[in-house]
């Protein structure tokens, strides 16, 4: 972004970004008063009048979520750089000061004050620049502690070369100290078990680190102690993992060689001396590799020297350690590039004074062309070297290869790149089959033989070459062996101490795992033997789902046996199995109208359509007596629904009569010129049936419990008379008649009962008439 950040301009939040509108407008506002105060200025103004320009486009940025979001990003990648840059100038500065070995309280103040920063973050940068610093120098000290000890000579030049005391470097090395003028060197150190050493190898490679160190994220130079701690805890936080991928794996095994090696001193230096030692041994191999026809390009040589100083070395003796190492190797190192031209104006001399013999001349030519492509081809090989992917290394030899291909010039060198390639892609096969092998022996450890399987499965699916793929096909069959022989030794164990159901549970499932296993034959003789036993569980469990109408338990009861077993069990359980279905059909019938019942909410008339229109299509179904529960179930609460209508229609007229007739309670009205209290409902909308027979109309009467009270009686005719016939009257909705409490017993034939009743209809006068007890009517309750 050219033009100045909008954030930075205004002084706005940027971490976390100002994103109110208000805040952001108030901020323009002020900003739009200083820059118009600073217009006339000699050396601002300018600057004031461009910024006084941009306020259209700074409001549409900050006004529009997306631009302003992106500005905020940009604002913050400023900020980084300009910190990383004012860091990189801090640093330049210690680093000046600190040439005198020291930095003094008064350099810290002068710093901050210079960079307009707190004394506390200089110190913080001094002390990562001396860890930087110490970090150079444990590099050096391991390289040096390879052979076991290290002389007091070595030390005294790492110090005066850092700028440190003896004594601070004394205090990181943890080998023996062998004094000036001492001529016989200490005994031979332990050395680390090579198996141990390819195990920390192979498991560091998974868990990306280069040494014990790195994996504890600690210093080469840490005390014993602080580095003992470390792994401890490392070690709980991978055993609390919850997930346990190879990486877990690898970390916890690495966590535990850690505890070992750095229990005691001499552990410690035994894998020191390795680490040094290795290190070492990976620039052999870099030399080894650079080597080309007994001699060291000077590029090559260049990449080696860099190397090695990435390993600790100083350049001197990186440059004598490579160059004692090509004379050991009876190899030359090709001289720079200056040197050479100088030689090659020799040869040129040489040449023109030659150039009588015209044979010698050819000869010359042609060793010229086949030095330039020895050049190109060794060029390429530095390139190819200096890359630590493989695949881009074959991809390069390719190229090469396919560039030259049938030139019989390059006849020689495409051979030697196809060599190359093939101890590439070996080199890369054989550790992708190491690392393989590494996380499936860690699973294996832990007896997790599916992910182990799955480690290979995995592999296998890249493709690896044919040997690879015999060994890794072998490995899963013996994971096969393994899994089967763990998972038989703790089936034996449940078929004798688990219940018939687990039982019958693991065999099975042994059974479908191994269905080709050694010991298959075995258990399913096992299998067999528990049939009755089986049958006895199955009994027992079907009678309780069948208590508890749980059709799907049943089906599933009986089909697993039926599936397991071909006996007489068998074949009483099939007859029972189609019922089962039945049932389970007609289940999810039922569950089906209640389904559709739900769905006509509070229409319970329409809800109750959906059960009798069944009952009409299908008569003589199974779920009859449910669908009749759900009927009455439903009937009741149309009677409720309809109460309730009826309950405020009365009410509404009853407050309209002229106030004969009040309301005292929920579901009572006195009738002032009586005192006597009526419910406000009749049984009709309360009780269970619309009508009723005299006798239980009075049983009816006894146990209502209405408005609070509990003391209800019949009325007398006389009673009920007056509440239809005296005006106000009592409001009635529909032409109904009651019972009263008035009877007389009479004989035709045998003794019956004559009740007096009360006839009402809407906007009549209400008639006495006598009925038979055995007739049916309503009640209207009253109490005193």
């Amino acid at each position: 972004m050219e033009r100045e950040n909008f954030y930075i301009l205004l002084e706005l939040s940027i971490d976390p970004p100002e994103t109110d509108p208000e805040t952001i407008e108030s901020a323009i506002t002020r900003k739009q008063s200083e820059w118009s105060r600073m217009r006339n200025h000699p050396t601002k103004g300018l600057q004031a009048q461009k910024y006084i320009s941009m306020i259209p486009e700074i409001r549409r940025v900050m006004n529009d979520p997306d631009l302003r979001e992106k500005e905020a990003a940009a604002a913050k990648d400023s900020n980084v750089k300009d910190k990383t840059d004012k860091i990189a100038e801090i640093d330049r500065h210690i680093d000046i000061l600190m040439g005198k070995g020291y930095i003094s309280k008064e350099d810290i103040v002068r710093l901050a004050q210079v960079h307009e920063i707190a004394e506390n973050e200089i110190q913080d940068r001094i002390r990562i620049k001396k860890d930087e610093k110490y970090t150079r120098i444990d590099q050096q000290l391991s390289l040096r502690m390879a052979k076991g000890y290290i002389t007091e000579e070595e030390i005294n030049k790492l110090a005066k070369r850092h700028n440190f005391k003896p004594e601070d470097i004394k205090s990181r090395v943890y080998n023996p100290m062998l004094k000036n003028g001492k001529t016989k060197t200490p005994s031979a150190p332990r050395q680390m078990d090579r198996s141990l050493e390819k195990s920390i190898r192979e498991n560091l490679k998974i868990v990306d680190k280069k040494s014990l160190y790195d994996f504890l994220s600690l210093h080469e130079s840490t005390e014993l102690e602080a580095l003992q701690e470390a792994a401890i805890e490392k070690k709980k936080q991978l055993a609390s993992a919850g997930k346990k991928d190879a990486r877990v794996t690898a970390g916890n095994t690495l966590a535990g060689y850690c505890v070992t090696i750095f229990k005691n001193e001499e552990t410690r230096i035994a894998y020191d001396i390795s680490l040094a030692k290795s290190r070492l041994a990976e620039l052999d191999s870099d030399i080894d590799v650079s080597g080309f026809n007994g001699k060291i390009r000077n590029e090559y040589y260049e990449v080696l020297v860099r190397k090695a100083m990435d390993f600790g070395m100083e350049k001197h003796e990186a440059e004598r350690y490579i160059k004692d190492y090509c004379k050991r190797k009876k190899w030359t190192i090709e001289p720079p590039k200056g040197t050479k031209r100088k030689l090659m104006m020799v040869a040129a001399g040489v040449c023109v004074l030659l150039a009588v013999l015209s044979t010698a001349g050819f000869l010359y030519v042609n060793h010229r062309e086949e030095q330039a492509i020895n050049r190109q081809y060794e060029g390429l090989i530095a390139r190819v070297d200096a890359s630590n992917n493989v695949d881009e290394q074959v991809s390069a030899l390719r190229q090469f290869i396919q560039s030259h291909q049938g030139d019989k010039k390059y006849e020689a060198l495409v051979d030697d790149a196809r060599r190359r390639i093939d101890i590439r892609l070996s080199k890369k096969d054989e550790k992708q089959y190491a690392e393989m092998s590494s996380r499936v022996d860690s699973w294996l450890r832990d007896e997790d033989f599916d992910t182990a399987k799955s480690q290979i499965a995995d592999y296998l699916e890249t493709n690896p070459p044919a040997q690879y793929v015999a060994n890794a096909r072998k490995k899963m069959a013996e994971i096969d062996s393994m899994a089967e022989k763990r998972d038989f030794e703790a089936l034996s164990r449940i078929v004798i101490e688990a219940d018939i159901a687990e039982k019958i549970r693991a065999l099975t499932d042994y059974i479908e795992k191994y269905p080709d296993g050694k010991n298959l034959s075995q258990v399913k003789d096992m299998l067999n033997d528990m049939g009755n036993e089986y049958y006895i569980y199955v009994e027992n469990a079907l009678e309780k789902a069948e208590a508890d109408k749980n059709w799907e338990e049943c089906e599933a009861l009986a089909r697993g046996y039926i599936e397991l077993y071909d006996n007489s069990h068998a074949d009483t359980l099939k007859g029972e199995l189609a019922r089962y279905r039945q049932n389970i059909r007609q289940e999810q019938v039922f569950q089906a109208l209640q389904q559709k019942a739900t769905h006509a909410g509070e229409d319970y008339v329409r809800a109750r359509r959906v059960y009798t229109d069944y009952l009409k299509a299908y008569p003589n179904t199974p779920i009859k007596k449910r669908i009749d529960e759900e009927v009455v179930r439903l009937d009741r609460l149309i009677r409720k629904a309809e109460a309730e209508r009826m309950k405020n229609q009365l009410a509404d007229m009853i407050r309209s009569s002229g106030g004969r007739f009040i309301e005292t309670g929920e579901g009572v009205v006195k009738d002032t010129e009586t005192g006597l209290m009526w419910t406000l409902l009749d049984s009709a909308a309360t009780a269970d049936k619309p009508c009723m027979p005299f006798d239980d109309a009075a049983a009816y009467t006894e146990d209502l419990s209405t408005g609070g009270y509990s003391d209800w009686r019949l009325p007398t005719a006389t009673e009920l008379s007056n509440i239809y016939k005296t005006d106000p009257a009592f409001p009635v909705l529909e032409e109904k008649w009651y019972w009263s409490a008035d009877s007389y017993s009479g004989y035709s034939e045998e003794w019956y009962k004559i009740v007096d009743t009360i006839t009402v209809s809407p906007g009549g006068k209400a008639m006495e008439t006598r009925r038979d007890s055995r007739e049916c009517g309503v009640v209207r309750a009253v109490k005193d």
